[in-house]
């Protein structure tokens, strides 16, 4: 009998808990880590600020704003996500072969990570210049100080809509490889029925457990993150017709059929701190 069609349908379900979990805890993270990073930065420049889970409320001081602050301030958090989700990527190709759940975290990371800078960049032309718009932050802010013409953020579009695309078409390959069979995903049906179950349905248990967790949270923002990687886990799934997948690829990943306790800890405790401290952190001088 063929192994792919061994699998118990127990360890099915805790694969996609995993995940699932993973991406929870990986997304909060990011979300909260570039709020706080953006309250860093602007602790350097002397302002005071209190850091939501759904972002930053600068106060109001005697330290006057110039464009320079607000060009490093406010660019701060689609930087950390992009830089943050690379490294997490670093990490993973430095101990994949160490067959911890903790990987599949790394490359949710990355995956939130790149997400997250792409679609700072994209909706910044619905955000420029719109001062009540929901979507007027970091990069929309910066264009705005700066007088950028509305033709010149439109064509910024351009390479980051590239630079989605090509992180999109590497995605499915770092979820396959988690694999614990390379007959699990050496057909197309096979690695597309894979693919969504270790991306594709914990992103949508992950994201709507999430959501409920915070709404109304900075909900606009979060619904554009939301879209982006789902958009680009479709992308990913349909590519998947286009990618090969070598024995070597594989890195037999049994430790994720196995439901990991560990994680749910960690994901109840950043909730947790979440809820908490949903009032802000004061950040001072």
């Amino acid at each position: 009998m063929d192994i792919a069609n061994k699998e118990k349908w127990y360890n099915k379900l805790f694969r996609i808990l995993n995940s699932s979990i993973c991406f929870s805890l990986a997304y909060t993270i990011m979300t909260y880590g570039g709020y706080f990073a953006m309250g860093l930065v602007g602790k350097v420049f002397k302002f005071d600020a209190n850091i939501y889970y759904y972002g930053v409320r600068f106060l109001l001081n005697q330290n006057k704003w110039t464009k320079f602050k607000i060009t490093l301030i406010f660019t701060t958090y689609p930087f950390f996500a992009l830089i943050f989700g690379l490294l997490m990527l670093y990490l993973f190709s430095k101990i994949k072969e160490v067959r911890t759940v903790l990987n599949l975290f790394f490359v949710w990371c990355f995956v939130i990570g790149s997400s997250i800078f792409v679609s700072q960049g994209l909706v910044a032309t619905m955000g420029a210049n719109e001062f009540n718009s929901p979507f007027y932050q970091h990069f929309s802010v910066v264009f705005a100080w700066w007088f950028m013409p509305p033709a010149f953020v439109y064509a910024l579009n351009l390479p980051f809509i590239v630079l989605f695309l090509y992180f999109t078409i590497h995605y499915p390959k770092l979820f396959l490889r988690f694999s614990y069979s390379y007959s699990k995903v050496n057909k197309v049906s096979r690695r597309r029925k894979y693919f969504a179950e270790i991306a594709i349905v914990p992103f949508i248990i992950g994201s709507v457990a999430t959501t409920i967790l915070t709404f109304p949270m900075n909900i606009f923002m979060h619904f554009v993150y939301l879209m982006f990687i789902s958009i680009s886990l479709i992308i990913g799934w349909v590519a998947l017709h286009y990618l090969e997948m070598m024995r070597d690829d594989v890195l037999r990943y049994r430790s994720l059929q196995q439901f990991n306790y560990f994680l749910l800890i960690a994901v109840i405790l950043v909730m947790g701190y979440v809820v908490v401290t949903w009032r802000g952190i004061f950040l001072s001088l």
